[in-house]
């Protein structure tokens, strides 16, 4: 602090590198199809600007159509707008960077371990809530809506790599869901008809930070591209799996992926749904502990964790697998102070996911492939229309050359 006090010869530092930052609009090819199962491209070919995906997102408008007899408003559920989906990708100079299938189960599982009370406060706008009975009771008034989704709430791309990208071409491709049920709910509980509500999407639009830089860093990022080097990109993927109807069984093997040792798995969070697809009363953005009471995972011959969980649900017995999820956040993000979203109560109410921590591994084994499988046992067998969804986060290196535009994943 002395030090500091005396040295008044010392400079300073001109940290105006970046000059501006706007946000630009992108249309789809076609803006009239928008309907259930239609596929929605959205292009961005500004190759000339430095763009910054981290923090653009996906920008959405629409109205509800019901029959003349339902006087109840209509909400969307929790995660809402992500729902409206089935798919969803990420692609830079026509390369596929990432895909998520599902995009509506895989953003609230993540959030649920992701995010804070106050983070779902800053995204409201995504139809997001921290009140699981009355959510987004306000979000759509007189029959219409709007909102966005941050691209880094869906892609660990744009969560993890928080880079400008240099002269290249992107594009989002969005599959709308067959159906619009899993999205949405009465604000009245009980009430019919829900089947016969039509989500209407009037406008997509792509908003896309454009940054500017001074001379000095225009020089700079010049020489890095005329270098011919390839740029590489480390970040951590998200890829989702299901199991759409359990055996009716207390135990069950699900062989989930094989994948190579560059993409080894590092998360696991398992959740399980029982009649909750297409379901008029229970909403798709919550769980069922279907009286779990032990999981493992394995990646080739190791075991993950290493004592069972022994969950008891009717006893309130959930002391590890809640430790287990709340401390997501430490071992992913580094966070000292650990604030998990939901509390105990709600975690065993509303969202009884399991997660599991593989990040620390032995990666000197000389293993080509890493089969993944996962084994569980419940107290009482499963019920029927019982689905199991896996997310896996894992490890993902790309290169791009903004030189040639050649993109490569490794």
């Amino acid at each position: 602090m002395d030090e500091m006090y005396l040295d008044v010869s010392g400079g300073y530092v001109d940290d105006c590198r970046i000059t501006d930052i706007e946000y630009h609009s992108f249309l789809p090819y076609s803006s009239t199809a928008l309907s259930n199962n239609d596929e929605v491209r959205i292009p961005l070919h500004n190759t000339e600007s430095y763009t910054l995906p981290c923090e653009s997102y996906i920008y959405i408008e629409g109205t509800i159509t019901k029959p003349a007899d339902v006087t109840d408003n209509v909400s969307f559920i929790n995660n809402g707008l992500a729902f409206l989906f089935s798919e969803m990708k990420y692609e830079v100079n026509g390369i596929q960077i990432q895909k998520i299938v599902n995009p509506g189960i895989a953003a609230i599982l993540k959030g649920y371990c992701s995010y804070t009370k106050s983070d779902i406060a800053s995204r409201q706008n995504a139809a997001r809530d921290s009140d699981f009975e009355n959510a987004n009771t306000n979000f759509i008034e007189t029959d219409s809506f709007n909102g966005y989704i941050n691209l880094r709430d869906l892609f660990g791309f744009c969560e993890d790599y928080k880079r400008i990208l240099i002269n290249c071409n992107q594009q989002l491709v969005l599959n709308r869901a067959s159906s619009d049920l899993n999205a949405i709910k009465f604000t009245k509980p009980d009430t019919p008809k829900l089947s016969e509500i039509k989500v209407n999407i009037t406008k997509i639009l792509w908003r896309m930070p454009m940054v500017r830089v001074s001379d000095k860093e225009k020089i700079r990022l010049m020489k890095v591209m005329n270098s011919h080097k390839p740029i590489t990109c480390a970040f951590r993927s998200w890829e989702l799996y299901e199991y759409p109807f359990l055996p009716q069984n207390t135990t069950h093997s699900w062989k989930v992926k094989t994948t190579n040792k560059l993409e080894k798995p590092r998360f696991v969070i398992i959740g399980f749904q029982t009649d909750r697809k297409n379901s008029e009363t229970k909403p798709m953005s919550c769980f069922d502990n279907c009286r779990v009471k032990n999981l493992k995972v394995y990646l080739n011959s190791e075991t993950f964790p290493y004592e069972d969980f022994q969950n008891d649900f009717t006893k309130n017995k959930i002391a590890t697998v809640y430790r287990a999820y709340a401390e997501f956040q430490k071992s992913y993000y580094g966070r000292d102070n650990v604030t998990p979203l939901l509390t105990r109560s709600e975690f065993k109410t509303y969202a009884p996911i399991i997660v599991i921590d593989m990040s620390r591994q032995n990666d000197n084994l000389k293993t080509s492939t890493v089969d993944l499988r996962i084994e569980f046992e419940a107290d009482i067998p499963f019920p029927p229309s019982t689905s199991a969804y896996c997310l896996i986060l894992h490890d993902q290196i790309i290169t791009y050359n903004p030189f040639n535009g050649v993109v490569r994943v490794l």
